[in-house]
């Protein structure tokens, strides 16, 4: 890779900016060849610890140059490449939230004076793309696909996770710990998905659900030592497969992994395993009603129809036209129109309206997004039309609705 230190520099630079990624290049000394800006070295934990460059740079034994490898220093990620004489090097970034007390003892600890340089909490994809994409700048080679190699850390999992496996399934053998059976899973998910639900019922099916929830963290193994992370990955699993049994029931897709990506979100913040337990069984009940009633609605409806409803839904925030919508269920426009009409009751673009007037219901109660804004987001503005297309549907304005129906207690939350 020829080498332009005007050039690096300004792409480390930009970089930076842009992505808060820090990057330099380094000889095999340790000497800074190129760096974002001025005084970067002295916020560097690369460049202050001796230590963790000769981490960094030490362990390219064994290797052939020309790859990124990924090195985990506690928590702290770095991209490096090793070449001929220097070494490129990105990072630290971070894949779940740190304090700043943990990043203020981090910086101490490689001898960091002041502030430490930016530490991005990182998207693994998007940050592999960013180094990716900064390497073919810094070559110069835009075609040439470089590789990140994370092979040390698999064949270090893979060493460890055979002993592992093995003294796992003596102490199941032990404590007579046993995975409840597949054919178990088939029939708690039928049972919620297919079970009755209504007035007479209810309370049987709250303590059936709560059963469930019991036979989910209890039956699919010891995944933590902690009981709470236990309880939380059981939790986890539960919502997953659901999800999945609602959907093969015939629940659209957005509503069902709508409502698994917010009950996830809800359990990952938890206070206490009650809480934990709580979520899932509200998760479970609302699967099973809202499951029951699309599968009802369903069975009178051809597959043209789903067709068409489906693609309403993968593209409710766009503009929708009834011919590409005809073209999704693979019908003629007029036939479409006739047969969606005659099956649910009312005309195609009324179903479009009446779609995104619910998923805007949402977006008012569990958002502070302004109205404006959800009119423009559901592809309905200005606010004017926004407005009378809603109370057309709900027989209210959207201020008045959020003024009734906003939930405060998970806005606050």
């Amino acid at each position: 890779m020829k080498r332009e230190k005007d050039k690096e520099i300004y792409i480390l630079c930009n970089i930076y900016r842009i992505h808060a990624l820090a990057g330099r290049i380094v000889d095999r000394e340790g000497k800074p060849a190129a760096l974002p800006f001025d005084g970067f070295e002295k916020t560097d934990p690369v460049l202050c610890s001796p230590h963790l460059f000769g981490e960094l740079a030490g362990w390219d034994a064994g290797y052939a140059e020309g790859e990124y490898r990924v090195w985990d220093d506690g928590g702290y990620w770095y991209y490096v490449f090793h070449s001929a004489g220097y070494y490129v090097i990105w990072g630290p970034v971070v894949f779940e939230e740190h304090s700043a007390y943990k990043r203020r003892l981090y910086a101490k600890r490689h001898g960091v004076q002041g502030d430490m340089c930016a530490v991005p909490l990182a998207d693994i994809g998007k940050l592999e793309d960013t180094v990716l994409f900064a390497h073919g700048l810094l070559s110069g080679q835009y075609g040439k696909n470089v590789a990140i190699a994370h092979g040390k850390a698999a064949e270090r999992i893979r060493e460890e996770l055979l002993p592992q496996l093995f003294e796992y399934g003596i102490e199941n053998a032990e404590y007579r710990r046993d995975h409840h059976s597949f054919a178990r899973e088939q029939q708690m998910w039928k049972w919620m998905i297919e079970g009755g639900m209504n007035a007479e019922n209810l309370n049987s099916f709250l303590a059936e659900t709560g059963q469930l929830f019991m036979d989910v963290a209890g039956g699919v193994g010891i995944m933590s030592e902690s009981p709470r992370k236990n309880q939380e990955y059981a939790a986890v699993s539960g919502i997953t497969l659901i999800t999945r049994y609602a959907i093969a029931a015939g629940l659209d897709e957005q509503t069902a992994y709508g409502l698994s990506d917010v009950a996830l979100q809800r359990i990952s913040k938890a206070a206490d395993v009650m809480e934990i337990g709580s979520i899932m069984n509200y998760a479970f009940q609302e699967f099973a009603r809202l499951s029951r009633e699309a599968a009802a609605k369903a069975g009178s409806r051809s597959l043209y129809v789903e067709r068409g409803r489906e693609y309403i839904a993968k593209h409710i925030y766009g503009k929708l036209l009834l011919p590409e919508i005809a073209g999704a269920a693979g019908l003629h426009p007029g036939y479409f129109s006739r047969i969606f009409a005659g099956q649910m009751g009312m005309t195609v673009m009324e179903y479009v309206m009446q779609e995104k007037v619910r998923v805007s219901c949402n977006l008012l109660k569990y958002s502070n997004q302004p109205i404006a804004v959800i009119a423009e987001y559901m592809n309905l503005s200005p606010q004017s039309y926004f407005t009378r297309i809603f109370k057309k549907v709900m027989g209210e304005t959207p201020a008045r609705y959020r003024k009734t129906h906003a939930d405060k207690n998970f806005l606050e939350s």
